[in-house]
């Protein structure tokens, strides 16, 4: 297939988001400053889309924090504009994708969100734009895969979001011997860890009880379907013919903690 552009299905006027997962995400020593990335080039998304470097220079250059604009990029809560958490100081487009440097508010919103961040409790980010039609390419990757490449958009805000926009459930077809399930089923604990010791510290306004409520809820839901499968027979479990029967039994027993 030949590049062409594409517009089918794409509606400059309606602001559309695409979140990421950001493990880069750094405090400054002031504990003010937090530092990342609200989106990341040259990867397909589940849409069939990929942003490429220079897809946001414009937007930084009207709307950047260096920009004489009154109506400047935001970076948000959950995109809701009544909810501004912090002042972009910084904002750059690098070879990995849109990094930003802010400074995080002193309100009770912006003091919660650094305490988020600061626990790990925000490991995804989303951007809020509107498509240039104009700027939209029909390519096909080596491998078949057929996407639409996005050279510039219009970018109003980045958002810091608690949930990811992958499913909390694993792909159970990826999960082919006990490494597998266990290494699942370790970042599922360390995730739900991370939200208890947030809950216990007291840090964060307990309005945001509810959402680490659900997001818990499903982590448990996940970790229970996982641990109540069939377990795998001594030929999946990938273990060397001298491992012991000990070491053998001790791998079955993760599929019985409930």
């Amino acid at each position: 297939m030949s590049d062409k552009k594409d517009n089918t299905k794409k509606d400059s006027n309606i602001i559309k988001y695409k979140s990421m997962s950001d493990d880069s995400i750094s405090i400054s020593k002031d504990n003010m400053i937090v530092e990342g990335y609200f989106a990341a080039f040259n990867n397909i998304d589940s849409d069939g889309e990929v942003f490429t470097k220079g897809a946001f220079a414009k937007s930084i250059m009207e709307h950047g924090p260096g920009s004489v604009s009154n109506r400047k990029i935001a970076h948000l809560a959950y995109h809701d504009v009544t909810r501004p958490i912090g002042k972009i100081i910084e904002l750059i487009e690098d070879d990995y994708g849109l990094r930003f440097k802010s400074e995080m508010g002193t309100h009770q919103e912006g003091k919660d969100f650094l305490e988020m961040y600061k626990s790990k409790i925000i490991g995804e980010h989303s951007v809020g734009f509107n498509y240039m039609l104009d700027k939209i390419l029909r390519k096909t990757s080596p491998e078949g895969v057929v996407y639409d490449q996005l050279s510039e958009v219009k970018l109003w805000e980045g958002s810091a979001v608690v949930f990811g926009a992958n499913e909390n459930t694993p792909n159970l077809t990826e999960i082919k011997t006990q490494k597998d399930l266990t290494n699942v089923l370790d970042k599922i604990n360390i995730r739900m860890e991370t939200f208890i010791k947030a809950v216990q510290d007291k840090n964060i306004s307990t309005k945001y009880n509810e959402l680490f409520a659900i997001e818990l809820q499903q982590l448990k839901d996940s970790y229970v379907s996982l641990i109540q499968r069939e377990s795998f027979d001594d030929t999946q479990i990938e273990t060397k013919s001298e491992a012991s029967e000990e070491e053998k039994d001790s791998l079955k027993r993760n599929f019985h903690l409930f």
